[in-house]
């Protein structure tokens, strides 16, 4: 019983090859895992099965190759990774066999000997067309001489690996700048250096990289050429960086030089003082041509990225006067068209204008028709003001509404004589 516990625990703290949230659910089935575990039945006897098996092991080979950041890989190393409850897949040989004559997995030496311009298919004519006496030669070789433990030492190359981690290391790194591939792997967090020159061989071959070899391996992301100014931007950095750190030493030489002397002087030792006062004169006599030095050097560089921006902008001009250009020649967008256009709206408002004009004007007179009308609207108070004239008494007046209509109707009062 405790021996079972003791297993039961071992294999929970195994290493898996992948993190959790990446593994497939079948991993914990016993069953289904025993069964992809063990060799390949003949394709014939079930096909479908036998795609199904090896499906499973390519997703899961390409996944773990991206998430470990490791695009190359030995069968040994394989076996060790997917190594579950003490057991190793058998059928590794297999999977790695297949995937390889389907050109999903490549020899390390025949990748890294394509040359960086060069397409797959391209090379893949010029191996089995042009020389093909020597694939025949080293395919016989491998079958023949090959042992088992040299199979499981060569080096593969994942290509579909190799190309997601590429889209990875262009989106994290810095473009059209030219770097080492030792500092390249430092910001990316790489630790092999092969890991990671495959992946930009590869990006290289998609055109989207640059390498330059010399005394050290220059990488160049996100364009397929170096130019002598990038070279020239590179070495100044280089003697940017130089010269900073040269400055740092003689910097803290300097103040070693100064302690050494305030320690002589208290110990009464004043040759010894002037020395070490000697030597920190002509430190800082070096320190002040070579920071003259690096000031330039930064000048210069500063000059360089400024002139690159300008170039830019200038270039964004011309794109847009382009632009500009090709959209007022489709419009059909000239002086002269806008020019017409105005004088003829100019012209249609007055004619608009003249026509509104006319549809206002009355169709007969109503000259007459506006003095009767001012004649009816003529207020009480007007009326009663002409009768006093004449010497009428008002409370003889009849209300306004009351009087008739006919002035022959109007009774005037009769005057006695008087006596």
């Amino acid at each position: 019983m405790e021996i079972k516990v003791k297993n039961e625990v071992t294999a929970d703290n195994e290493a898996s090859p992948l993190p959790k949230s990446k593994m497939p659910d079948c991993w914990n089935d016993d069953m289904r895992m025993d069964y992809l575990f063990s060799h390949f039945r003949p394709h014939t006897v079930n096909p479908l099965d036998w795609e199904s098996k090896m499906k499973f092991w390519t997703a899961i080979l390409e996944v773990w190759c991206v998430d470990n950041n490791k695009p190359i890989f030995t069968l040994s190393s394989l076996k060790k990774a997917f190594q579950r409850k003490g057991r190793t897949p058998v059928c590794l040989p297999t999977v790695i066999e297949t995937m390889h004559r389907n050109r999903l997995l490549v020899f390390h030496g025949e990748f890294v000997s394509v040359p960086p311009q060069q397409t797959w298919h391209a090379w893949t004519i010029d191996l089995l067309i042009k020389k093909p006496v020597t694939w025949i030669f080293n395919k016989l070789k491998n079958s023949v001489l090959g042992t088992k433990e040299a199979a499981e030492d060569v080096p593969y190359v994942h290509i579909a690996a190799c190309k997601d981690l590429g889209r990875k290391l262009l989106a994290s790194v810095i473009h059209n700048r030219l770097l080492e591939l030792s500092e390249l792997a430092s910001l990316c967090g790489q630790e092999d250096l092969m890991q990671l020159y495959v992946v930009v061989h590869e990006l290289c071959r998609q055109g989207k990289a640059a390498i330059k070899e010399g005394n050290s391996l220059l990488v160049k992301l996100g364009d397929p050429h170096i130019s002598e100014l990038d070279i020239g931007v590179y070495t100044l950095e280089c003697d940017e960086r130089t010269l900073t750190r040269h400055i740092e030493e003689l910097e803290t030489e300097k103040r070693v030089a100064v302690q050494e002397a305030k320690m002589y002087v208290a110990k009464n030792m004043r040759q010894a003082a002037r020395s070490c006062l000697r030597k920190k004169h002509v430190l800082d006599s070096c320190i002040e041509k070579r920071t003259s030095a690096l000031n330039n050097i930064r000048l210069l560089l500063t000059h360089i990225h400024e002139a690159k921006s300008d170039a830019k902008v200038l270039e964004a001009y011309k794109l847009g006067v382009a632009a500009l250009k090709s959209t007022l020649k489709g419009s059909g967008l000239t002086e002269d068209s806008v020019a017409d256009t105005m004088v003829q709206l100019e012209e249609v408002l007055d004619v608009h204008h003249e026509i509104q004009t006319a549809l206002a004007q009355p169709m007969e007179a109503e000259d007459d028709l506006e003095d009767e009308l001012a004649e009816l609207l003529t207020p009480q108070n007007t009326l009663e003001k002409q009768l006093k004239e004449l010497n009428v008494p008002t409370d003889l007046l009849e209300p306004l509404d009351t009087v008739p209509a006919s002035p022959s109707c109007l009774k005037m009062p009769t005057m006695e004589p008087a006596l």
